[in-house]
């Protein structure tokens, strides 16, 4: 607990320190993440892209969907909650994994080139909102017929979570999700 102390009076305490970043990863797995206090959490949370893609028999090229994101400001409580990044899908065959704070906001994976080069789905929020940055669905990838190269669908945030690029005879991966929690105060 931090506390601040003035002649002798206690004048504010709390768990953490104003913009303290509790937790920030780009690396795909599931963290156990201790919330001491319960209070104002600013959240970023990121869903992973899905794999380009190149088919031979029918030369088409299609960019991996993006992931989808949430950003903003919402109530937690002081509990261990189970944080998962999802990881950017391998090549052509794999979709983009979602990404999560506990059950309280949920981002999905985008979709693999190969399929439809979909766009992680809308956010699903289980928290009491303060505030919005960002609240979206992922972005498709782009796909047509040719050798490429064709762009994979855009991140919603800092790159992370971008659709892999679509090109005859590579085998692109989409990029990571990415999740951080900060503190805003009580």
């Amino acid at each position: 607990m931090m506390e601040l102390w003035s002649k002798g009076l206690l004048l504010k305490s709390g768990p953490y320190k104003k913009d303290q970043v509790i937790f920030e990863s780009s690396t795909p797995g599931t963290y156990n993440v201790e919330i001491l206090g319960k209070g104002k959490y600013e959240v970023y949370c990121i869903g992973g892209g899905g794999g380009g893609y190149y088919n031979r028999n029918n030369r088409i090229v299609a960019g991996g969907g993006s992931g989808s994101g949430f950003i903003g400001i919402i109530k937690i409580e002081a509990s261990t909650i189970s944080v998962s990044i999802g990881a950017g899908g391998r090549y052509q065959s794999y979709d983009g994994a979602g990404s999560s704070i506990g059950n309280l906001v949920i981002t999905y994976g985008g979709g693999r080139g190969s399929t439809s080069s979909a766009a992680g789905a809308q956010p699903t929020i289980n928290a009491t909102i303060i505030s919005t940055t960002l609240n979206s669905a992922g972005n498709p990838g782009e796909r047509r017929a040719g050798s490429g190269p064709v762009a994979g669908g855009a991140s919603l945030y800092n790159g992370y979570g971008a659709g892999g690029v679509g090109q005859m005879g590579v085998n692109y991966s989409g990029v990571s999700g990415y999740v951080k929690i900060v503190y805003k105060g009580k």
